[in-house]
């Protein structure tokens, strides 16, 4: 979930309207109660449905197999994530992420799903 609208999104929604007109009408009904439940919980923040939304929709109205939408979701950022590397290339700083690390200790297993 964004925070501002895509302008992909909005073009994707009206084209859903017609490679998938019954889909789109549940789609937006599902986009509308979804954005009403986050606002509700977080009303300080601003939301918005993100591109895959919308290009699940007309994928699906173009007779694309769910199985793939993966792929061409991650194939349509390729050019994006290549630039970056690129871009870190030109650079060469050494990267020190901010994050903390919240998974096991090393060289513990985590609990098997059933003993969760």
């Amino acid at each position: 979930v964004y925070r501002t609208y895509d302008p992909r999104a909005k073009i994707l929604r009206e084209m859903a309207k017609t490679a998938a007109p019954e889909l789109h009408r549940t789609a937006a009904r599902t986009e509308e109660v979804a954005l009403k439940i986050l606002h509700d919980a977080h009303p300080d923040r601003p939301n918005a449905t993100n591109v895959d939304f919308w290009a699940s929709v007309v994928l699906t109205g173009a007779g694309i197999p769910k199985e793939l939408f993966t792929t061409i979701f991650a194939t349509s950022r390729v050019a994006g994530w290549t630039a970056h590397v690129l871009e870190s290339l030109s650079d060469l700083r050494l990267i020190r992420p901010a994050s903390r690390w919240i998974g096991p200790e090393p060289g513990r297993k985590p609990l098997q799903l059933a003993k969760r």
